[in-house]
């Protein structure tokens, strides 16, 4: 009914708020969850038609096994159940449900396989799937200007950062002049700002840094925050994943794939058998 529907869309919302879920890729939306609320109906009628069944045993052995997970006793897990407006017997049910589904589904969506020959087949071709990320380290020398700073301040600044560029032109150390001359709480450390991958750093500065190779220095840099000189101090190319890290995560991905396939092929033959009309 209309009032089914509400009330499984607000607790999905409210779960998905929560992030107990992940959020579905078009949305939790009422077109949505009914397609699952009919396809748990169309798999329920199938399974009492086969004669599978989940036992109340198998229901309580689930049961403690989430209370163990989540340390709950008795109490405590009535009490969770109270405040998402879930009575125990209700809870049982829908959980009973949640198995019957599982076991019928798995029942007669079996004989998915992965062979070792298509791991590495989609490896090579989709090698770019596996690159690993190019990184740098960065050192930078900081001058500080606020966005007040009247133009005399900013000419004195840039006059600094172009001579302290010279000395290092000339083989001044690099990180000898930051902690000399650096407004940033780095100096200390030479200006050493650490590791950072594409997409991590101020896009202006970014842009300089990728371009330089290791012990180049790059600037003078406008950013809302001053001038910087910087220097790449190590880099790492992107590279290829060897392929014995990344073969499981290959194989789930075309099981789960393939598995999904077969799923909605075999709920489609159950839905056209069955009747169904949506007055939404």
């Amino acid at each position: 009914m209309l009032s089914d529907l509400r009330r499984e869309l607000a607790a999905l919302k409210e779960l998905d708020r929560k992030g107990s879920i992940p959020t579905p890729k078009g949305g939790i939306t009422p077109e949505s969850v009914l397609q699952i609320m009919v396809d748990e109906k169309v798999i329920s009628f199938h399974a009492k038609q086969t004669a599978i069944t989940i036992k109340e045993s198998e229901i309580d052995k689930a049961v403690e096994n989430i209370k163990a997970s989540n340390r709950f006793s008795d109490k405590e897990l009535e009490k969770a159940l109270k405040q998402q407006g879930i009575t125990l017997d209700k809870y049982r049910k829908n959980l009973k449900k949640q198995m019957l589904i599982r076991r019928v589904t798995n029942f007669e969506v079996s004989g998915v396989s992965v062979s070792k020959e298509e791991v590495k087949d989609y490896y090579h071709q989709n090698i770019a799937e596996f690159m690993s990320e190019e990184k740098i380290r960065v050192s930078h020398i900081a001058l500080t200007l606020t966005k007040d700073a009247g133009s005399m301040l900013k000419g004195i600044a840039e006059e600094k950062i172009r001579s302290i560029k010279k000395e290092i032109d000339s083989g001044a150390d690099f990180a000898e002049l930051a902690r000399e001359y650096s407004d940033d709480s780095t100096a200390r450390q030479g200006g050493d700002l650490g590791w950072f991958k594409r997409g991590k750093m101020l896009p202006n500065m970014e842009v300089v840094a990728f371009s330089l190779k290791p012990g180049e220095v790059g600037g003078p840099i406008h950013t809302p925050f001053g001038l910087h000189l910087i220097k790449v101090t190590e880099r790492v190319e992107a590279k290829p994943v060897e392929f014995d890290k990344v073969a499981d995560k290959i194989r789930s991905k075309l099981y789960n794939k393939r598995y999904q396939r077969k799923r909605t092929a075999w709920i489609k033959r159950l839905r056209d058998q069955a009747y169904i009309e949506v007055l939404y």
